[in-house]
């Protein structure tokens, strides 16, 4: 009886023993899998970080300076070299007041050419919305008629009006711009409606920071017309948090006069 009654307690001590390792196995587990995931958001955090230095998100809340170069081609045989000044300031931590001046070259076919300022713009844009994965802005913006020679402008006044979002996991981020923009009576039929996807990858790399492929597409109401076109750059954040980048566009659908076009860009964020 002593001897059953001792074997007893030792089966119930081995299955006790064996209970309360079971638990500490998985409560071992659960923590290696919390801890994974954690280092994994921590990782994916550090990374979204680092890509603000590339000022390609949308609905960031950044001072900038930047300068866009393009050489331009026309299937009409007008070159144009052309660049534009971008200024935005921050005058919160969810304002930006953006001014725009583009200034030209054209070479028209009848070996004439056209030089000065082109159409200035001023924009305001405010964020609604902001998460660590993502965020929304909105503004707009009026575009003077102040080209210097017709060449270089829309001739018209405009009003722009737009919604920005921007969507980022780790070294990626998906954006999009929604805009409308209203031209003048004598040049309504340049009314458009806008969508600008943008994807890019963003590795910040010793020799590559960026890759961003944007798909702007655009109705014309009074046209008609549906145009969607592509961009595609590539960009280099130095040391010194200067960007510079290097871009091409090709027309993917709908009427379009440009032959070819390069794109070099600068921008200083502060």
């Amino acid at each position: 009886m002593k001897l059953r009654l001792n074997s007893l307690l030792v089966t119930v001590a081995v299955i006790s023993f064996s209970g309360e390792g079971s638990e500490k196995t998985i409560a071992i587990d659960a923590g290696s899998a919390a801890g994974q995931k954690l280092a994994e958001q921590k990782k994916l955090a550090a990374q979204q970080e680092k890509a603000k230095g590339t000022g390609l998100d949308p609905t960031e809340v950044i001072g900038r300076v930047e300068f866009n170069y393009t050489y331009l081609e026309q299937k009409t045989g007008t070159e144009r070299h052309s660049g534009v000044l971008k200024v935005d300031t921050d005058l919160d931590d969810k304002t930006i007041v953006g001014f725009e001046m583009p200034l030209s070259s054209a070479k028209i076919p009848d070996g004439s050419e056209q030089n000065g300022i082109g159409d200035i713009g001023i924009n305001i844009r405010r964020s609604v919305y902001v998460s660590p994965s993502f965020s929304v802005m909105a503004g707009g913006g009026i575009t003077f008629d102040t080209a210097s020679d017709d060449q270089l402008g829309e001739g018209s006044h405009r009003l722009s009006a737009g919604v920005f979002t921007a969507w980022r996991h780790g070294e990626w981020m998906i954006a999009n711009i929604t805009s409308l923009r209203l031209y003048e009576s004598h040049a309504e039929d340049l009314n458009s409606f806008s969508l600008v996807p943008l994807i890019a990858w963003q590795p910040m790399g010793e020799y590559l920071s960026f890759i961003s492929l944007g798909l702007p597409f655009s109705y014309r109401y009074e046209s008609e017309e549906e145009v969607m076109n592509g961009f595609l750059s590539f960009g280099k954040v130095m040391s010194n948090k200067d960007v510079y980048s290097i871009g091409s566009k090709f027309n993917i659908s709908g009427p379009d006069n440009d032959d070819f076009v390069l794109t070099l860009g600068y921008k200083r964020l502060f």
